[in-house]
């Protein structure tokens, strides 16, 4: 397989790189409408969860709540992100977490961060290293807590499916637990196109890497074609419910990540897919379900064209009038990021300084509030659908005038936490 056909399928949507023109600006939301909007407090749990409990009730009104962030780097975004989790699930009952994050690597996060003494190991085998700080560290230390005391548990979830190999592994565990010794060539199969796949796309952080595409196409082809054979055969399978439900996630979420290559889809189908793994969730009005992902994916509608984006949206067209999406967004300060190509597991990750917002952007008219923190509904704040430039930073190093794309903010959010001063994520001590 080519180089161009491996961009053009795979998790490229983090880098958001590309510049797109949005349409023309209308007026300006006026000063008074910036005097409204609602501040709130940073200074520990308890003072925000006084200033924001009105806005948190409101978002509790729906089944799914996605948290956004306006960089995969920011320390702010994952404290705030945190405290609005923590009131939902004490709250309001959600109990699922949901993160941008391969599934079967969180569900292995999630089946052993009960019995751990030591999440930091924890967090650095499962998780991306954008997670891997002690800011998001603070929520699954609360919810590892919270579980202890309680019979119905907070569970953590993964949308999404960088990595294959561990789905072969969970496949490969669960089918041991069954004593089922019959599947060993597929597994083989499997584990083969699955390795290739996930060294090809670590490679791309090396210098000078090169890989076969076109033995990478076939042998992925053939573990599509596999994986999609063993799905049917399981579902058919009476095992044990437990066992068997894994067995099916795992195969979903490989079959998810050797489709791109295997039926080279379009960019876009990134977010159609973890849409569709928040919605496998909700399985009943019981299931609440709070996602933390990047602002671009959260969002109703795509960016730089609808080249990126929009899970919220796929969300909504499958259960209408479910689905309240918060928008983060910050001006100045620092921010995580790696000069990584793509974002694994051990990428490193450095403080860096944000570029002054351009002018006529968003982020350098809320710096106009009148305090520093504050929360604005998006319908009520920018009735005229103003657009401007929005930065979106994902993973990478670059905050200037690349990583902005017009938009009005109503079309993404529904409503925004806008801190003006915000830093990098604390590493795990």
């Amino acid at each position: 397989m080519k180089l161009q056909h491996l961009k053009a399928v795979v998790l490229i949507a983090s880098a958001l790189l590309i510049s797109f023109k949005g349409k023309s600006q209308h007026t300006e939301p006026s000063s008074a409408q910036l005097r409204q909007t609602i501040p709130f407090s940073m200074r520990d749990y308890k003072s925000f969860r006084a200033s924001m409990k009105s806005q948190v009730k409101e978002m509790a009104l729906k089944q799914i709540v996605g948290l956004g962030e306006g960089t995969h780097g920011t320390a702010e975004f994952y404290r705030v992100r945190y405290y609005i989790t923590r009131m939902l699930i004490e709250d309001f009952g959600f109990n699922h977490v949901a993160f941008e994050n391969d599934v079967t690597e969180v569900w292995q996060f999630n089946k052993q961060l009960k019995e751990t003494t030591d999440i930091n190991s924890l967090m650095k085998k499962y998780l991306l290293t954008l997670w891997q700080n002690e800011e998001t560290k603070q929520l699954f230390t609360w919810i590892k807590n919270f579980n202890a005391k309680r019979k119905n548990k907070v569970s953590i979830d993964g949308i999404d499916y960088p990595s294959q190999l561990p789905d072969v592994e969970m496949i490969s565990e669960l089918l041991s637990s069954l004593n089922e010794a019959t599947f060993s060539a597929a597994l083989e199969n499997l584990r083969e196109a699955a390795t290739l796949q996930d060294d090809a796309w670590s490679g791309m952080n090396k210098a000078g890497y090169k890989s076969d595409w076109k033995l990478l196409g076939r042998l992925v082809k053939n573990g599509y074609l596999t994986a999609d054979s063993l799905e049917k055969i399981f579902q058919q399978k009476k095992w044990n419910s437990d066992t068997k439900q894994g067995l099916l996630l795992a195969i979903a979420n490989l079959k998810q990540g050797f489709e791109p290559f295997y039926r080279r889809l379009p960019e876009a189908a990134r977010d159609s897919i973890m849409a569709h793994n928040v919605i496998k969730l909700a399985k009943s009005s019981q299931d609440k379900i709070v996602i933390w992902a990047h602002n671009a994916h959260l969002g109703k509608t795509g960016i730089y064209g609808n080249v990126v984006g929009g899970t919220g949206g796929y969300i909504l067209k499958t259960l209408p009038n479910s689905y309240f999406v918060l928008g983060t967004a910050t001006a100045e300060g620092t921010f995580g990021g790696t000069t990584d190509a793509r974002a694994i597991n051990n990428s490193p990750i450095k403080p860096y300084k944000l570029e002054k917002p351009i002018a006529g952007s968003w982020e350098e008219y809320l710096s106009g509030g009148r305090t520093s923190n504050f929360y604005l509904k998006t319908d009520n704040f920018n009735p005229a659908k103003v657009e401007k430039p929005l930065r979106f930073v994902g993973y990478g190093i670059k905050s200037g005038a690349s990583s902005y794309d017009k938009t009005n903010l109503s079309d993404l959010f529904d409503a925004l936490l806008f801190l003006k001063i915000t830093h990098a994520p604390t590493p795990l001590r």
